[in-house]
């Protein structure tokens, strides 16, 4: 049986846990705070990475529309793996194909987009044309487990860096699928009401209370800032 890679997340928040940076401002010192997440994103090294499709949109692809190609098409739901140099991974969870893509790379990483069997023919056939790679991890709605294993299975990602938004975080913890936190704490109070935090589940899917975890390590760092991380059970 396929295994699961093990999925650290890591999170750059405000004393308040909120996790949308613009509200932060632009004063140097506060960009030179923000800058800290690439640090701590390449110390720890891990080179596939996966967000949501509102992170995605918003931080790597200025909400570009999704293409689709013209004249009939018919593709059969199969999962595509494109050629492409293995090891470096861009993963994006857009379960209805609602981003755009232009190229295979995102910041020199191989993109693999997570969609749903519902997607349009047209748009898997030019993600074909340009070589993204595609899996699918449900009919209508993502199943986390299902595109974890394949990820795994087809592209050999044993260890997998999830870095937000809430929903797609917050996804994860419910279903258990979280095994480190790595929280950069920065010395900033938002105070923005109803801003995004770094955990957030609709009451309604919600499976268990509160989730428990287990201080690893704390290490202050430069500027005040904190790392902390977390084991997660299971």
């Amino acid at each position: 049986m396929t295994k699961q890679p093990y999925v650290i997340c890591l999170m750059m928040t405000s004393l308040d846990g909120r996790i949308l940076t613009d509200n932060w401002g632009d004063r140097p010192e506060v960009k030179k705070l923000k800058g800290k997440f690439e640090e701590i994103h390449e110390k720890i090294g891990i080179t596939a990475w996966i967000v949501g499709r509102t992170t995605m949109e918003k931080d790597f692809t200025d909400f570009a529309k999704p293409v689709l190609k013209r004249g009939h098409q018919e593709v059969s739901r199969e999962d595509f793996v494109a050629d492409h140099e293995p090891g470096k991974y861009a993963i994006a969870i857009d379960g209805h194909g609602k981003l755009g893509w232009n190229e295979p790379l995102m910041q020199g990483d191989h993109v693999i987009t997570v969609l749903t069997e519902s997607v349009p023919d047209a748009y898997l056939a030019h993600l074909r044309d340009i070589g993204v790679s595609y899996l699918f991890a449900g009919i209508k709605e993502i199943d986390l487990k299902v595109a974890l294993k394949k990820l795994r299975g087809l592209f050999g990602i044993e260890k997998l860096m999830l870095e937000g938004g809430a929903h797609i975080n917050g996804s994860f913890l419910n279903q258990g699928l979280i095994n480190e936190l790595h929280q950069v704490l920065l010395p900033i109070a938002d105070g923005t009401a109803g801003a995004p935090a770094l955990f957030e589940i609709d009451k309604e899917s919600k499976k268990h209370g509160a989730t428990l975890l287990k201080l690893e390590k704390v290490r202050k760092i430069k500027d005040d800032v904190l790392w902390l991380t977390y084991l997660l059970p299971g």
